[in-house]
């Protein structure tokens, strides 16, 4: 083909510059595309430990709910093994007017994805 001034023009396709840029452009958002679904993947990790330490820490809380907790001595139980979840209850009188009353406490502890981590439930019988 013969473009307005007598030169010939080209149209076979894309230059090497042209390909290479294309490429590390492409190379970039795929990266960042996999870490973005890599840190998702362990945030998921991390959400569901803490649901799993949340269920544990309850179910203690309920356990404890169901026995006469007057007769119950101040001090900590536990742990209690829960594959890589350790749960303590701490029982204590917080208030000496009340001597009936006891603050309950259940307490999970895990390794989890970014680290050791804890969660804390409390009430008061």
């Amino acid at each position: 083909m013969i473009a307005v001034g007598g030169r010939r023009t080209r149209n076979g396709g894309f230059t090497l510059v042209e390909v290479l840029l294309a490429s590390v452009l492409l190379a970039i958002l795929i990266i960042g595309i996999g870490f973005f679904f890599g840190y998702i993947i362990k945030q998921s990790d991390v959400m569901d430990d803490r649901t799993r330490a949340l269920e544990l820490s309850r179910q203690g809380l309920e356990e404890i709910r169901t026995l006469d907790i007057s007769t119950m001595p101040d001090g900590t139980t536990g742990p209690v093994t829960f594959e890589k979840f350790s749960r303590y209850m701490l029982i204590s009188t917080p208030y000496s007017t009340l001597s009936e009353a006891r603050l309950v406490q259940s307490m999970v502890v895990w390794d989890g994805a970014q680290g050791p981590d804890t969660l804390t439930l409390s009430t008061i019988l």
